[in-house]
């Protein structure tokens, strides 16, 4: 049989000698060009296990190792990107972007990732050290980018994670560091996008060079520069630093490696090679490494896109704890219910419902009762729910309030026979409303009225040491004293945006084990976090954390959160026996889709924040 690959791995080292020799020869061409490198067809190239991988549309991937190029796979490859051990490029026989693990005697095709609706004509990589796992970058001239999960726990198992929207002639792209998409296109200059699975699909014009010839794009150790199709080298602002291929044409691709500067020639299909001084090394981020958890459970999706959920609710089953159920509002119309492995239950057309909270083994007219109560924004109004043993939802007539846009919501239940709820309106304003049973249903009286000095909406009641937390959207988070009978109360504020808490402050709930053990977290929205502090005073800050992929299941994490909840009581055995955390997610990815709920274990968050010791 003929051994192909060895005849091709011949073929190649032949070609490339024959080129060495030639550049000997001639010494004004050896000068101008240091040193020629690569294997007939090639156009992009990196570097790994400290050698020259190419990949050629005649011959593959291949290797340089001691001046001779060696076929690591063979095939009609274009593009590369390479880290660690894996290798990302395109097939152009299938039309397919093809994963390579990357082994000096052994590499190895990954599955095929599914053909794209549109030509891939760039792609490049993006390790994550928040979660581990590879992800990638790829897209076309026409403005068509995807974000996919390549492999998670060196496994893999390829997702997409979401599409973006790029410039119209995009052409290169690079990820830096800091979790930012640079995107390089010969009409405007250099665009950046944030990068990281949960952010929003933004944009800006970092460096505005209109009618360019630029043509690629690179970053090492920080340094992101860009280079014309003349050979001119720029850095991040668009200023030329140097003309290290000046003598050359139609270059169309970079690699920075150490010292030295590659890049290709599509005028007579070579690599040339320069001498680079990279510039002061610019400081890696400051900012702290938020921890992610992979996100356990997701719910059904919503039935309509855009912004449409909001605050989630936790019911707890008397008797089996895996029956208990999460609630949470549709905003457009009304209450739905979820049982715990996210599957839709139940759905209520109630209206404009935006908080909801509940509260369980209420006394209320002889007999105890399960109660949740959400804010309507149809009529300012309470909607208000009994919950039976088995976790259905019936509707209880609903009760007017005095507010006008009434926005967030929590309940108080000081005793076994008193429920209240405190609502709020964007003015700032809010109401202690009384709930008791008369006639067969709740009837709601208000008791009195204080207000914060802009928009609230989390909050949530300690019971047990009667105070209530409640989120200024802008400014941070109030407690009050709910033992105090004054009919204006007067509140301090103990956690104030800025450091860890970013604005908007959104959901609030409590987890507590009892009167002194107890955590307040809080939904960070303009980071997409949610922080934990001690929930007595003096409100110790705790540590901070992220809802992120999950690539076994295929989930996304979450982002843009309103509303969340919590609860210590056990949700199912196991993971979930000191209960869970639910929250709101504003951007469902993996892929895009309506909104939804996600949640996770307790016990994962206590583990990641090392909340048993830290309790001590």
């Amino acid at each position: 049989m003929i051994n192909t690959k060895k005849i091709i791995a011949i073929a190649v080292t032949t070609f490339l000698g024959c080129q060495l020799s030639a550049a000997m020869a001639n010494p004004a061409k050896q000068h101008s060009r240091s040193v020629l490198q690569g294997p007939v067809a090639a156009s992009e190239m990196a570097m790994w296990d400290q050698r020259a991988l190419f990949v050629s549309k005649r011959l593959g991937l291949v290797l340089e190792d001691k001046q001779q190029l060696k076929v690591l796979v063979p095939g009609q490859f274009e593009y590369l990107a390479v880290h660690e051990n894996m290798a990302l490029t395109y097939d152009t026989y299938t039309d397919q972007v093809q994963g390579i693990a990357l082994s000096e005697n052994n590499s190895q095709r990954l599955s095929l990732l599914p053909k794209r609706s549109f030509p891939v004509e760039w792609l490049c990589l993006q390790p994550r050290q928040a979660d581990s796992n590879l992800y990638a970058w790829f897209g076309d001239d026409a403005g068509h980018a995807e974000q996919w999960l390549l492999s998670s726990n060196e496994q893999w198992q390829p997702q997409l994670v979401r599409n973006l929207a790029v410039s119209i002639g995009a052409l290169k792209c690079a990820v830096d560091d800091n979790e930012q998409l640079y995107v390089l296109d010969n009409d405007q200059g250099l665009w950046r996008y944030p990068a990281a699975p949960h952010m929003p699909d933004e944009s800006e014009l970092v460096v505005s060079m209109p009618d360019n010839e630029l043509s690629a794009l690179a970053i090492q150790s920080g340094q992101l520069i860009m280079m014309d199709e003349s050979g001119h080298v720029y850095d991040v602002t668009g200023e030329k630093i140097t003309a290290a291929f000046e003598d050359r044409e139609a270059l169309e691709s970079l690699y920075l490696a150490d010292n030295l500067l590659w890049a290709y020639s599509d005028d007579d299909d070579q690599f040339y090679q320069a001498p680079w001084q990279p510039q002061t090394q610019i400081a890696a981020s400051s900012n702290e490494l938020i921890a992610e958890i992979p996100t356990t459970v997701e719910s059904d999706i919503s039935d309509r896109s855009g912004d449409t959920m909001d605050d989630p609710a936790i019911w707890i089953h008397p008797t089996i704890p895996d029956k208990s159920r999460v609630l949470g509002t549709n905003k457009r119309w009304g209450l739905l219910s979820y049982s715990m492995a996210g599957e839709q239950l139940q759905a209520l057309d109630v209206g404009r419902i935006n908080n909801v909270d509940i509260r369980q083994n209420v006394l209320l007219g002889g007999e105890y009762r399960d109660i949740a109560v959400a804010s309507n924004r149809d009529r300012d109004s309470l909607s208000i729910f009994n919950i039976n043993a088995s976790g259905l939802l019936t509707e209880l007539p609903e009760q007017t309030t005095t507010l006008t846009d009434i926005y967030g919501l929590c309940m108080y239940q000081p005793s076994e026979d008193e429920l209240y709820v405190f609502a709020n309106e964007k003015s700032g304003l809010v109401s202690q409303i009384e709930l008791k049973w008369r006639n067969n249903q709740l009837k709601a009286t208000l008791v009195r009225q204080f207000s914060v000095p802009s928009q609230p909406e989390g909050c949530v009641a300690d019971d047990v040491n009667q105070r209530l937390f409640l989120g200024e959207e802008d400014a941070g988070v109030w407690v009050f004293n709910l033992k105090d009978n004054a009919a204006n109360l007067s509140g301090k504020m103990i956690i104030k945006a800025g450091g860890p808490l970013v604005a908007d402050v959104e959901g609030i709930s409590l987890y507590q084990v009892d009167g002194e053990t107890g955590y307040l977290v809080v939904s960070s929205q303009g980071n997409d976090s949610y922080l934990l502090y001690k929930s007595v005073a003096p409100y110790d800050y705790l540590g901070r954390f992220r809802m992120g992929v999950n690539a076994e299941l295929g989930h996304d994490g979450s982002a843009e959160t309103d509303g969340l909840d919590v609860t210590s009581s056990a949700v199912g055995s196991g993971i979930w026996s000191q209960g869970m955390m639910v929250v709101q997610d504003g951007r469902n990815r993996m892929p895009d889709e309506n909104q939804n709920f996600k949640w996770v274990p307790w016990m994962e968050i206590s583990n990641t924040l090392q909340l048993d010791s830290k309790d001590k």
